[in-house]
């Protein structure tokens, strides 16, 4: 299971450029030190993520999935040195998901804070 959820979501970070084709993300207001909700949509089966611009000072190889979505696969890939967090969707599920990554940093005061992003969805 674990093998098939990874060659996944390899799958799905090395098809960066198709990414915000089949979802919508409101990123705004992330707050460093704290969980920050980040809610959205995502197209049934389609590849869907969104990058860590605007995550400031976070240290790039500290993002990880810290909560695996219930109805899909989640990871966190490299798009010329930026985190892109990418979601699929089980083929054929509609409905809520979720997941939570996290990261460390975010500026000089937060250096070694962890952050958490809990993504919201709604699969149609």
């Amino acid at each position: 299971m674990l093998r098939a959820a990874a060659s996944s979501m390899a799958l799905l970070l090395c098809l960066g450029g198709s990414l915000h084709a089949a979802c919508r993300f409101d990123v705004a207001g992330i707050y460093i030190g704290f969980e920050s909700p980040i809610r959205g949509e995502a197209d049934s089966g389609k590849i869907c993520g969104f990058g860590s611009m605007g995550m400031h000072g976070a240290k790039q190889d500290s993002f990880r999935v810290a909560q695996p979505p219930h109805h899909g696969v989640a990871g966190v890939g490299d798009n010329s040195g930026m985190p892109v967090i990418g979601y699929r969707s089980a083929a054929g599920y509609r409905g809520p998901d979720e997941f939570i990554v996290s990261f460390i940093g975010g500026g000089p005061n937060t250096a070694n804070q962890e952050s958490r992003l809990h993504v919201y969805l709604d699969v149609k």
